[in-house]
């Protein structure tokens, strides 16, 4: 009898053994499924068959403009305005057989636009497929800066009714809308001390981290000194003494 029991026993832990491993191959396929659909649909973004990204700066708003290699049957839009489809934070071509050029103007107030104390940024996707992101699409992170740089020393007895921009900048990034934005750091940016920037693919190169711009501006310190005064007829004549550094 006490052999039966022990028998019994040896047989309930053997069981129990086989259904142990069972459930670790079973989480350890899991595991392998789980990582490998992650990766399959890592979404890696590519500016191949675009032509520049152009963005001009306004005092209240941004231009932007999409130049392709061939005819785009895409859509652009400000990231999160993908569903509503709704103008000035979304465009398609006009017609089926698709363009070659694409724009876009909204102001800060619109599209989700983020506002940084005086620098205003925004995400604009281009999505090859009219309904779906996929691998190879682009997006680019748009900047207006309208921060006084510290070596600009300005005089002046009268206040400009439109803000200057003392920055615009354009940075590579990825289509997909999980993307941190720390991750952004490692992607190639394009910057110019005025209201317009453009990017052209394959002019941007990364050299020892640096992130490094073909025919780039260089720096330059200005120092403006307006003076106004009335001419016979009373009319206003604003006088500019500007000094350059290079």
């Amino acid at each position: 009898m006490i052999e039966i029991k022990n028998l019994f026993l040896l047989i309930s832990l053997f069981g129990l053994v086989i259904l142990s491993n069972c459930q670790q191959q079973h989480n350890k396929k899991q595991d392998i499924w789980e990582k490998d659909l992650t990766d399959s649909f890592k979404l890696d973004g590519s500016d191949q068959g675009i032509q520049r990204v152009n963005l001009k700066c306004g005092a209240e708003s941004m231009h932007v403009t999409l130049e392709t290699e061939k005819e785009f049957t895409g859509v652009m839009y400000t990231r999160g305005s993908f569903y509503k489809k709704v103008e000035p934070c979304f465009t398609k071509p006009i017609t089926s057989r698709g363009s070659r050029s694409l724009e876009m103007k909204f102001n800060f107030d619109q599209c989700q636009t983020l506002k940084d104390g005086d620098v205003f940024s925004n995400i604009v996707v281009i999505q090859n497929d009219p309904e779906l992101i996929t691998p190879g699409d682009a997006a680019f992170s748009l900047e207006c800066d309208f921060r006084r740089p510290r070596n600009l020393q300005v005089q002046s007895e009268f206040q400009a009714k439109d803000r200057t921009v003392y920055g615009s900048r354009i940075t590579f990034a990825s289509p997909d809308p999980s993307e941190i934005k720390n991750e952004m750091d490692k992607y190639p940016t394009v910057h110019n001390n005025t209201d317009t920037v453009t990017y052209v693919p394959n002019t941007i190169t990364q050299e020892k981290s640096r992130i490094k711009v073909m025919g780039s501006v260089e720096d330059i310190s200005l120092e403006i000194k307006i003076k106004e005064s009335l001419n016979e007829d009373n009319e206003k004549i604003i006088e500019k003494d500007v000094k350059d550094e290079l």
